[in-house]
């Protein structure tokens, strides 16, 4: 029997638009086929002397809306609600390389001798991250290779339309799911899998 296809759905959050001067606060993954699969990881921040920059307050200010423990308060200026989110992560993050050895080890047990391939929307920003991660911390291609599937991609192929045709609310009106927006990347990866799942 051959190799067959396991997709998986994947989110992250960050400190900032992309890896290297910015950091990976959280991922969450699930396979698309049983969403409830799946793990999350919150990572402490990491620092590359020479290379990283000060957290973007925008960006978390998103992380802060997925997290139960930190609220962002408009009482607080961008810098101390910053801070907060920060510390958050410095104190219950897991290390870096121990979150994408356990992504590694999570995606080689669900696929055996199977093929794995995440799915994102849009899937280059969040395979951006992972990828950049496994090949900074790990040293080599992470377990889904160097290939993703776009979920607004298959949305309008399946539905005919152009990109301004496709986004959530678009993608929840044909397929609605059980799953909120949350800002949690393992509750967002659930609701994006259940939609690819439905498609």
């Amino acid at each position: 029997m051959g190799k067959t296809t396991i997709t998986f759905s994947v989110d992250i959050e960050a400190s900032g638009p992309i890896p290297g001067p910015w950091w990976m606060c959280s991922f969450g993954i699930c396979r698309t086929d049983d969403v409830q699969v799946g793990i999350k990881r919150e990572l402490k921040p990491l620092e590359i002397p020479g290379l990283s920059e000060p957290d973007n307050p925008a960006a978390m200010k998103v992380v802060a809306a997925g997290l139960q423990e930190v609220n962002w308060d408009s009482g607080r200026t961008d810098i101390e609600n910053v801070a907060a989110v920060r510390a958050h992560f410095e104190e219950n993050g897991c290390d870096p390389r121990q979150a994408m050895v356990d992504l590694e080890d999570f995606i080689k047990e669900q696929c055996g001798k199977n093929r794995g391939v995440v799915i994102g929307s849009p899937v280059t920003f969040d395979f951006m991250w992972l990828y950049w991660y496994a090949w900074r911390l790990l040293g080599k291609m992470p377990e889904f290779g160097y290939s993703g599937l776009d979920l607004r991609s298959y949305f309008m192929g399946m539905h005919g339309v152009g990109f301004l045709g496709t986004g959530k609310a678009r993608y929840l009106k044909h397929y609605p799911n059980e799953f909120e927006h949350s800002h949690d990347p393992l509750e967002d990866a659930r609701q994006q899998g259940a939609i690819w799942r439905d498609m």
